[in-house]
């Protein structure tokens, strides 16, 4: 098909609630990982990491605010900055 004549079908997304929240990430080995969130959804976050961010592909559990434990797969790093897709299935 010719690109200008197509058009993407939009892929409804969840509105993304902007929140200053301290979380603790913890990764594989257990080690915490202090980190703000940025954002944050029911399907992961957006947050930037005190030190070294977690590794692309790393998956760690989110200590939130509210006492909530959420596990969620690392799918992007930039600098101090990553997003986690969380596991909803564990919710």
């Amino acid at each position: 098909m010719d690109r200008p004549r197509f058009t993407p079908t939009p892929i409804p997304r969840e509105r993304r609630r902007k929140r200053c929240l301290h979380v603790t990430l913890t990764d594989r080995e257990g080690t915490p990982i202090e980190v703000m969130v940025r954002n944050v959804s029911s399907h992961g976050l957006s947050a930037a990491a005190a030190g070294v961010p977690p590794a692309c592909n790393e998956v760690v559990r989110a200590t939130m605010d509210d006492g909530r434990e959420l596990w969620g797969l690392v799918r992007w790093v930039k600098g101090n900055l990553f997003g986690v897709e969380f596991d909803i299935r564990a919710t």
